[in-house]
């Protein structure tokens, strides 16, 4: 049984079945949510409602650990049940629990109120989404290569190292397609006409615009330039697709290095489906993000971007919804031509573009396979600029495009789309969530009116149901709390953003990410300022409850509530501290987790020893080896390997580093790759494979007991803030010991100057 966003058309003489059948389930629909809303509105005694909710917690609970509940129709048992416990809540807080006490504290109190009701539809179009996921499997191409379509690859770039261009131009040469049916193409707007006659930065642009033409040359590729950066990467990408003509284009950001399979996986589909526009696949990231990276935490649990490449992607995909995500997919030219190319009214280009083809009838679809190797941002500050964009411009779509309002669009699109450009709002219900327990604790504003019985009965089953829900639809990919980590961070720096959108929905422009940066000291970010002063808020909130629970007995209950809560938010922030400290990195290219066999040659002694490959990146190879004699300091090698095509390579290394472990020897090796053969058949080895990466992504993905995942956030935030309390004390003290030496200096200068004015007083 297929998912109704991927219900295919049946006529039947004068009558449309997928319409008749979408009029049933509306009248179905309708039924069953007057029935669910009324039953979810009953009124029941206070130990009724414990009984039975919390007896339906447990139930959820043990549901979600049976095989049979991942599977409709009982996941949609499962997700109603859920639904019902968050309604019941809902309801509760709407009709019973806001009371009026008085101007502040009712203002208090209704921000609180739609923090949560922001949160709870959040919550409920996430259950929408993934209530049905679906798993496109890979459409195999016919036997007959001439019936392949025809591949434009566009590489679109604008200050990235020239390195990292050519990585991915090398890549695409070797990407196991007909070469007469693909054309790579790097898109340069860091050397358009307008750059290179700038009087200030024009010699730059020159270089630049030389330097990658002779790259493109040299690879033998094509180079296209423009007159004006106009409309940033949309204009640079339109500007392309007017000037060739296949029938696909597979956009690809510089950093992206593609796989040699990712054509032979996707093309497939738009021979399969007609009204296909778009195959989005995942991005895969070789190096750790800033919260990884800074929290010590990459290859041990899931990263940031996993929850929505392997899981919320698939729901989107059930109700044809998948949406460009700005590289590592492939579209049909003329369905992108029709509404006029890639869009360009908002700053995500990508998303804009999908709604348009969406509105227009025509099919997406998403393909779970890692097929590009990325770079993600290296520090925080470039993090927050492509969070910000990602902000901006989803906020843009629903201001400018919003998607209920799309002409053409199916409603359950409608909905996907809604809960896309709706999420970015997190900010202010985050941000709430933290000050809104300050407020009562501090200030005695009453913010939240119920007894200690009605918290247990209402809100801790809501609580305790959404950390169930999410754990059972994404525990693999997104560990429970980890949301909360990554988006208390981010709030305090988004809420000015998205306010600023609000003001001027067409002011904000395009800005790049930051890649391939390096840092050659461990520092405490800038950003970590305001952060660091909502934790000492937070934490001073925790003695003060203390003793205003020992001061005022009756109000005890709500003392306590608002007290745990704090304390939650205190957990939160401390293990998030990790995050604003930015430790170095000095290393170009990142190394990878990889298995795999391999041969060592040794020259010296004419010898080959067998290995095990432990790690790998386009500037070398870990191996672990068992050899009957010593390895010199920095002796060449020659690593012998074969692929998961049987293909063979041989590279020549050197050993850099060794480590003894027992009876085995850990081997560092660079490569030693001279000239453009020897880099093509590297890169062929490193990037070609995405089984590779499938390995190192089903590595990662994995479930936690809870008290696993308490104890990992507890490590990681004891480490975490002593790295930023540290870090913090010096910076204190290299600030003071600054002033104290200006202000000396100054005072010094004021003594010498009042000393001589009594000199010549004297005289």
């Amino acid at each position: 049984m297929l998912p109704i966003g991927n219900m295919p058309k049946i006529k039947t003489g004068k009558f449309d079945a997928e319409k008749s059948i979408f009029y049933l389930m509306c009248i179905f629909a309708g039924v069953g949510a007057f029935f669910f809303i009324f039953m979810a509105g009953c009124y029941l005694d206070i130990y009724y409602q414990l009984g039975i909710f919390w007896g339906l917690i447990g139930f959820i609970i043990v549901a979600g650990k049976i095989e049979v509940f991942k599977r409709p129709p009982l996941r949609i048992l499962f997700i109603l049940i859920i639904v019902f416990i968050t309604l019941r809540y809902l309801l509760w807080r709407t009709f019973q629990s806001l009371v009026y006490t008085g101007p502040l504290d009712y203002a208090a109190t209704i921000l609180l109120y739609l923090a949560e009701a922001y949160a709870v539809a959040i919550h409920f179009f996430g259950l929408f989404v993934n209530i049905w996921p679906l798993n496109h499997k890979i459409a195999p191409l016919p036997a007959d290569s001439r019936l392949y379509p025809t591949v434009d690859i566009f590489i679109p770039t604008y200050h990235e190292p020239e390195d990292v261009i050519r990585t991915t131009a090398l890549s695409c040469t070797q990407i196991d397609y007909p070469k007469d049916k693909f054309n790579v193409y790097i898109l340069d707007d860091g050397g358009t006409v307008a750059k290179r006659n700038h009087p200030e930065k024009g010699m730059d642009a020159w270089k630049r615009h030389y330097s990658l033409k002779r790259m493109a040359k040299e690879l033998g590729i094509s180079y296209i330039t423009r007159q004006q950066n106009v409309h940033a990467k949309a204009g640079n990408l339109n500007h392309a697709l007017q000037h060739t003509s296949a029938e696909l284009v597979l956009i690809l950001d510089c950093d992206h290095v593609p796989t040699r399979d990712i054509l032979r996986n996707t093309a497939g589909w738009f021979l399969k489906d007609e009204m296909l526009f778009l195959v989005q696949t995942p991005h895969f990231f070789i190096n750790p993000d800033p919260f990884e990276k800074n929290l010590a935490i990459f290859g041990e649990a899931p990263g940031e971007n996993e929850m929505f490449y392997h899981g919320i992607h698939h729901g989107l995909d059930s109700w044809n919804a998948s949406y460009f995500c700005g590289s590592a997919a492939l579209l049909r030219r003329k369905y992108l031509m029709e509404v006029g190319g890639i869009a360009g009214e908002t700053i995500t280009e990508d998303a804009e573009t999908t709604v348009a083809l969406h509105s227009k009838g025509y099919n997406s679809v998403y393909i779970d396979r890692p097929m590009v190797c990325g770079l993600s941002p290296e520090n925080f500050d470039d993090m927050l600029v492509q969070r910000s964009r990602w902000a901006q411009g989803m906020i843009q779509i629903f201001i400018l495009k919003n998607p209920l309002f799309a002409k053409g669009m199916k409603w359950y699109q409608r909905l996907c789309y809604m809960s896309a450009s709706l999420f970015w709002f997190f900010g202010f219900s985050r941000f709430i969530f933290y000050i809104v327990p300050a407020a009562f604790l501090l200030f005695g504003l009453k913010v939240y009116h119920a007894s200690f019985a009605e918290i247990v009965a209402y809100a801790l089953p809501h609580v305790i149901g959404c950390i169930v829900v999410t754990d059972f639809l994404h525990g693999k990919f997104r560990w429970p709390f980890f949301s909360e980590i990554y988006e208390s961070v981010l709030s305090i720096f988004l809420i000015p953003v998205i306010f600023s959108v609000i003001r001027n929905p067409r002011h904000p422009t395009f800005k790049v990410t930051p890649k391939g940066q390096s840092l050659d000291e461990t520092v405490l970010t800038r950003q970590a300022i305001p952060f660091l002063l909502m934790v000492l808020v937070i934490a001073v909130c925790v003695p003060v409850g203390i003793v205003k629970w020992i001061q005022f007995p009756l109000y005890r209950d709500i003392i306590l509530i608002t007290l745990s809560w704090t304390m939650f938010n205190l957990f939160i922030a401390v293990a998030s501290l990790g995050a604003f400290v930015e430790r170095r990195q000095i290393r170009r290219h990142h190394r990878m987790w990889a298995r795999g066999e391999v041969n060592v040659y040794f020259p010296r002694m004419k010898y080959i020893v067998q290995g095990e490959i432990k790690d790998i990146s386009y500037s070398g190879m870990g191996v672990q080896l068992k050899t009957p004699f010593p390895i010199k300091p920095e002796e060449d090698v020659v690593l012998n390997v074969r692929d998961i095509y049987g293909e063979k390579y041989a590279f020549d290394a050197r050993i850099f580093r060794k480590i003894k472990k027992k009876e085995y020897v850990f081997c560092g090796c660079d490569f030693v790759a001279k000239g453009k053969a020897a880099q093509l058949r590297l890169i062929k080895y490193v990037y070609g494979d995405s089984q590779r990466w499938e390995d190192f992504l089903q590595k990662r993905f994995k479930r936690v007991s809870p008290w696993g995942i308490f104890y990992f956030i507890v490590r990681m935030g004891i480490k975490g803030s002593r790295d930023c309390v540290t870090l913090s004390s010096k910076l204190l003290y290299s600030v003071l010991k600054k002033s104290f030496f200006v202000i000396y200096g100054k005072m010094q200068s004021l003594w010498l100057k009042k000393m001589k004015l009594e000199g010549l007083h004297t005289k």
